[in-house]
Parts: structure tokens; sequence; C-alpha cells
């Protein structure tokens, strides 16, 4: 497999990147925030089925946070915690077999790990509590990847999610 981005791979990331912004936008009222359920987050299962996703997931996440009330501190740090999220699954799912498994480690890891990254942003920028907001932020996460877990497992059962080229 080859390290090189090709033409389609950059088509699909350019689409899930749009995909994620247009879920945002639409569910903006409750995307942003110490209370928030970021619908678009199913993106993130994705990676279960190809670690390129993280591309177009991440590109997502910097556009959709240029809507963000809390500046340039969202769109950077939105943007590598989604990295750092994203390439923390992908190591830990790299030998497993069984998506469900790779789906329900996905739900776990992102609950807990995006829930701390973005509290600690919040905390530092609006000066409210990390614990709750490590709570409000891991909960609303906890929805939108379980729910997704199953709609993208459904979806991988009819669908090759991989961005493998098809002969």
């Amino acid at each position: 497999m080859s390290t090189k981005m090709n033409v389609r791979e950059i088509v699909i990331s350019a689409i899930v990147a749009a995909l994620y912004v247009a879920i945002t936008f639409v569910f903006s009222a409750v995307s942003f925030g110490p209370l928030q359920f970021r619908v678009a987050e199913i993106l993130n299962c994705l990676v279960v089925y190809d670690r390129r996703y993280i591309w177009g997931v991440s590109l997502g996440v910097l556009i959709a946070n240029l809507q963000s009330s809390l500046g340039i501190i969202d769109i950077t740090w939105g943007t590598l915690t989604t990295l750092i999220t994203l390439s923390v699954v992908i190591v830990a799912i790299r030998k497993l077999t069984d998506n469900r498994v790779k789906l329900a480690l996905t739900v776990i890891i992102t609950t807990i790990l995006m829930g701390f990254l973005v509290a600690l942003e919040l905390t530092y920028i609006l000066k409210v509590s990390f614990f709750y907001t490590w709570g409000t932020v891991s909960l609303g996460e906890f929805g939108v990847m379980f729910i997704g877990a199953f709609v993208m497992y459904a979806l991988g059962k009819s669908i090759d999610l991989s961005l493998n080229k098809r002969s």
C-alpha cells in the first residue's frame, strides 16, 4: 500500500470533510461548548474501515470549527484533538479483525480521550469545571459514537467502506 494519496482518496477525503462540516452546521446549536452532541462525530467510526479517513474527518473538524465562537484555539486544538484521538484508535485497532470489536474500542477511546482533550480546551478558554465538562462532553461523544458504531457497522455490511481501489 502506497503512502501517497491518489486522486480518488483525495476526493473521498474531501467528501468526508464536507459531510462533517454539513452535519455540524445543521446541528450547530448542539455542536459546540461544554454541553455538546456533535452528530458529525459519527464519521470517526470510518477509521475502523480505513485509517486514511483520518484526513477527511480532521479536515472536516478544522473547517467546521471555523464557525466556533472560540476562534483559532478551537480551530487548531479541535483539529489536533481529532488527529490525536483517531491516531490512538488506529494504533489500538490495527491488529484486530472483528469490526464489531474495533467499533466498540473506537467508541471507548473517543469517548474518554476526545472528552478529556475537549474538556482541557474548554476549561482553559471558558474557565469551566474540568471534570464536569469532561463528563458532559464525554457523554455527548459516547451517545453519538455508540449510535454511530451501529450505523457504520450496518453500512459496512452493505457497502465496502475501505478506500482500496475496486477492480
